[in-house]
């Protein structure tokens, strides 16, 4: 059996990536035009670099999972979707601000787009629970509200009753 050398003249081993990184493929260039290249992508990156190409490497954004979404119809227009807001990890590599470069949580109403500290997330995320218990309350009143027969509270309805019936 030959024993065949490998030349390894022309490899070029990758650095290890940074601790929660991983090296991925990114298409680089025009249609038609484009190449392969291998970029650091944080292991919460969700994108595929291949298929969502770009044309330089800066312009190569880290996009995580949309897991936090809601939104809300309306009862004069059923069925269409009247606010919504979405919300997933972020960060731009190149961005001239260091807080843009490190991952942050970018929520987007679809014209909007904030960007948040993680720390600035956590605030938001209190004052949404506290608008969720508002809104509860809401929701309540409106029941008792659509609830509410006669002409006034249950003590007064029974007044009304006896003055209308002459017993009063």
């Amino acid at each position: 059996m030959a024993n065949h050398a490998i030349s390894t003249s022309n490899l070029y081993p990758l650095p290890a990536p940074k601790p929660g990184h991983r090296f991925v493929p990114a298409a680089l260039g025009k249609p038609g035009e484009q190449v392969i290249v291998y970029i650091e992508c944080p292991a919460w990156c969700s994108q595929d670099h291949v298929a969502n190409w770009s044309h330089y490497a800066e312009d190569i954004d880290h996009w995580g999972q949309t897991d936090a979404a809601w939104d809300t119809g309306c009862l004069t227009r059923p069925g269409d979707q009247m606010l919504a807001l979405f919300a997933r990890v972020h960060s731009d590599p190149v961005a001239a601000d260091p807080r843009l470069r490190a991952a942050h949580v970018l929520m987007d109403d679809e014209s909007t787009q904030v960007f948040l500290t993680p720390e600035m997330a956590d605030r938001m995320a209190d004052d949404l629970i506290a608008f969720a218990a508002q809104m509860r309350h809401l929701a309540t009143r409106a029941r008792q509200a659509n609830q509410t027969t006669g002409d006034s509270d249950p003590d007064m309805d029974e007044a009304l009753r006896r003055v209308r019936g002459g017993r009063a």
